[in-house]
């Protein structure tokens, strides 16, 4: 076969990166048609799809499948870690394999979850070696059309609610793409995100189309009754002020012009669910009502899971085991609703170890840059998930784990080879 130019290659790479890109734009609106989840009668295998989330790992799949299985991915991987590496790898490993053995009850939902994993994995670290070979204009592209997707996402919502009435508690579990009404708050905070790739230093060009994602995603958050998001939203966009100076005037006119049409359509609109509206996160954030409340169960469920998690102190019980061995009062819920401690009751110590030691590794290899506005949305999301991930399930479902990788892979340029 005669060997590609060099202008041929940059094509191909170009073509690679508008498909992969344009794949993972479409993955909200792809969460609701692949399981094809719609009305009210739930087959094997859209209970199958929706129910573990497997749209994100299926198209995970495709794209390494369709570009990136040829690659020496995993030699590279090992050829750059170092000795401790090595042995961090291994003894995390081991503790997996330990728990899988002697400890975990589901070994189906630990063999499903380890797949997952796995896809991931090699999804992210094909998709990261190729980062440089895609251009701005296609990273910003991504943005925008992730913010579509989401609109396109809640429009299927809608036909589906027309077209198959919803009884009361359709609101809140029979939500498409989703189990829980709550988990649409992934969505929102990367649409609010997603208006910010229009970002500009000076003029407002964009400034109008920038506002439509950012009213939707805060309209939605209010109107859903979502505190999870709202706080993340408005983490977010702290991060996205305090590390982009240069866009400072833009995002702080960008939220307060969102806010303030999110806050008008809410007062107008109709409340369909108890579990819904404005008033529910004014009402659920109110320094009074988290005291009494706990949190609505969550510090319960934290003190709990801690309990537990010290039994199996260092290897855990295995991965996904949350659902068939966590607290009795929330057995069958998918995580104990924060990272740190689904991490600690998953791989225990020897997980968490592994955690802090990547992330002082990577850090140490890769240093934050701030520069052009699709790197201002992805600060924003990233912002906004590291705070998301410790109150919530944001580091459980595959939609939030990729948008989260990829705003990583935007925002963080190589300072040292990784090995050294």
């Amino acid at each position: 076969m005669k060997p590609l130019t060099t202008d041929e290659a940059r094509l191909s790479e170009t073509d690679r990166g508008r498909a992969v890109f344009g794949l993972l734009a479409i993955l909200p609106i792809a969460a609701v048609l692949i399981p094809w989840d719609f009305g009210l009668w739930e087959n094997q295998y859209r209970q199958l799809m929706a129910g573990h989330s497997l749209p994100t790992i299926l198209i995970e799949l495709l794209i390494f499948i369709a570009f990136f299985k040829n690659e020496d991915l995993v030699s590279d991987f090992i050829k750059q870690a170092n000795r401790m590496d090595k042995i961090v790898g291994t003894v995390f490993l081991s503790a997996i394999i330990y728990s899988f053995l002697f400890v975990s009850a589901s070994k189906m939902l630990l063999i499903l979850g380890s797949l997952a994993l796995l896809i991931h994995l090699l999804f992210s670290v094909s998709l990261f070696k190729n980062m440089k070979y895609v251009g701005e204009h296609r990273l910003q592209c991504f943005w925008i059309f992730l913010g579509v997707s989401v609109i396109g996402y809640t429009a299927l919502w809608a036909i589906d609610f027309l077209m198959f009435p919803p009884a009361e508690i359709d609101w809140v579990e029979r939500v498409p793409g989703v189990t829980n009404v709550r988990w649409t708050g992934f969505f929102w905070l990367s649409i609010f995100a997603a208006g910010l790739a229009l970002a500009r230093v000076s003029g407002a060009k964009y400034f109008f189309l920038a506002v439509i994602f950012g009213s939707f995603g805060l309209m939605m958050t209010l109107w859903t009754g979502t505190r999870g998001s709202f706080i993340a939203i408005v983490c977010g966009a702290l991060g996205a002020v305090i590390l982009s100076p240069a866009y400072r005037k833009f995002i702080v006119k960008y939220c307060l012009a969102s806010a303030v049409i999110a806050i008008v359509i809410n007062i107008y609109a109709p409340v369909p669910h108890q579990q819904y509206g404005m008033e529910r996160v004014i009402f659920r954030l109110q320094p009074e009502e988290v005291v009494n409340r706990g949190g609505t169960g969550r510090i319960e469920l934290w003190k709990e899971t801690a309990r537990l998690a010290q039994i199996q102190l260092f290897v855990g019980y295995g991965i996904d085991q949350f659902q068939k061995m966590g607290p009795a009062k929330t057995l069958g819920f998918k995580g104990p609703h924060s990272f740190p401690l689904q991490l600690f009751f998953s791989a225990g110590l020897i997980g968490l170890l592994t955690l802090f030691y990547g992330i002082w590794r990577f850090l140490g290899a890769y240093r934050l840059e701030v520069q052009k506005p699709y790197q201002v949305a992805a600060v924003t999301f990233f912002s906004g998930g590291c705070v998301y991930l410790l109150y919530d399930n944001f580091a459980y479902y595959p939609y939030s784990i990729a948008i989260f990788t990829l705003s990583i892979f935007m925002l963080f340029k190589q300072r040292s080879p990784l090995g050294s």
